[in-house]
């Protein structure tokens, strides 16, 4: 009876979850695991190397938090998300939206395929911030 009871709040929480636009991940979480990250990321369209990339670079732009919001100083909006994908320069997103970590997922696969196919757009690239979050990301591989 316990475990029918502890069923349907949890049946009741995924529901509520993703009919406010959350995904389960964002709903019930803080930070994302790496092989959570890779998931989405996998789903956005992410492969093999660029993959791993993708990963470390989410994990060195929000330490794998899905509700991150930074950079408010420097643009308006500032910049959400795993991705942490900047709302002036990407007006087609809403902070709330980019909460999502699927949703941030294919935000940051558009960002990078009209980059053609490059992280240049994320400072912790360019920096080579995301390296430090390699052994990590490449981990968080193993089951994906």
């Amino acid at each position: 009876m316990a475990l029918v009871i502890i069923g349907v709040i949890v049946a009741i929480f995924v529901f509520a979850s993703t009919a406010s636009g959350q995904t389960f991940f964002g709903g019930l979480m803080g930070n994302l695991t790496p092989q959570q990250i890779s998931q989405v990321a996998q789903n956005a369209g992410f492969r093999d190397e660029d993959l791993v990339t993708a990963v470390a670079v989410a994990l060195a732009e929000s330490s794998g938090n899905p509700g991150a919001v930074g950079d408010q100083s420097i643009t308006p909006g500032g910049s959400v998300g795993l991705w942490q994908i900047n709302l002036k320069w990407h007006p087609e997103y809403t902070a709330e939206s980019l909460k999502d970590p699927q949703v941030n997922a294919n935000a940051a696969f558009a960002i990078y395929s009209a980059a053609g196919d490059s992280f240049t757009p994320w400072s912790t690239f360019k920096t080579g911030a995301y390296l430090a979050h390699m052994s990590a990301a490449q981990e968080g591989m193993a089951d994906v």
